[in-house]
């Protein structure tokens, strides 16, 4: 007995130091990698060749490159998308998918800040969803878009009800036809007067409006269906299935 026993913990502790060789072996290559991208980096003449600098640092994952990475993600353009797209294969990584969505809060090149929400949702991390469904009402439209299908990814009953909510909103737009205002002339005009004054200002919000609920409600229920498994037909009928099923729903694996 005393042979089995001593025998089992001397493969335990093998195994333990075989990984932490692994572990040693795998930050020798983090910091190589590294070395060699800030070489890469000083013959770097435009923000494409920065972009494949990043690119070629991010293909090893490692928690040191994962730290070089997300230093890139502030500045915006090409080099902050390339370095979005690196993290977000950290899959189920805090540090990563935070990390994106905080950058997505700052950044104002729109681009850069869609594909940070986009690629915060690859991650799969479940806690980013509350911060993920506060970019819902993001005045810019693809990326409240993105925020969506990001919750469509994760997978999570935590992005449900915030999803009903927001197509409740959106189901409240209603869809006004343009020409038809008082009676008369264009919109916002008084005898054919047309788009002036306040009224242009109120034909333009109705029409970011509409946009939204237009991208919006399909985004809104193909999310709802990916992480559910049923096919809602209107609003209605998710709310009810919701009701009834809330308390016993699992998140998909």
């Amino acid at each position: 007995m005393l042979g089995k026993t001593a025998a089992f913990w001397m493969i335990l502790a093998s195994a333990a130091i075989a990984q932490d060789d692994d572990a040693k072996k795998k930050e020798e290559e983090a910091k190589a990698k590294i070395a060699d991208f800030k070489k890469q980096l000083k013959t770097c003449k435009t923000e494409k060749d920065m972009a494949s600098a990043i690119e070629s640092l991010g293909s090893l994952q490692h928690p040191k490159i994962l730290t070089e990475l997300k230093s890139y993600l502030g500045k915006g353009g090409e080099a902050t998308i390339a370095a979005a797209e690196m993290l977000g294969k950290y899959k189920k990584d805090k540090d990563a998918a935070e990390a994106l969505v905080g950058a997505a809060g700052s950044l104002r090149d729109k681009e850069s800040k869609v594909k940070c929400i986009r690629y915060a949702g690859d991650t799969e991390y479940k806690g980013i969803i509350p911060k993920l469904t506060n970019m819902f009402r993001d005045k810019e439209v693809d990326a409240a878009k993105e925020a969506v299908d990001s919750c469509a990814k994760i997978k999570t009953k935590d992005a449900i009800d915030p999803l009903l909510g927001l197509w409740k909103e959106l189901d409240g737009i209603k869809e006004e036809q343009p020409g038809k205002n008082n009676g008369g002339g264009g919109i916002g005009g008084v005898g054919g007067g047309g788009l002036t004054g306040a009224g242009g200002v109120g034909q333009s919000m109705q029409d970011e409006q509409l946009k939204r609920k237009r991208e919006l409600t399909p985004a809104v229920e193909s999310a709802l269906g990916k992480i559910t498994g049923e096919n809602f037909k209107d609003l209605r009928a998710a709310n009810d299935w919701w009701r009834k099923n809330k308390g016993s729903f699992k998140d998909p694996e």
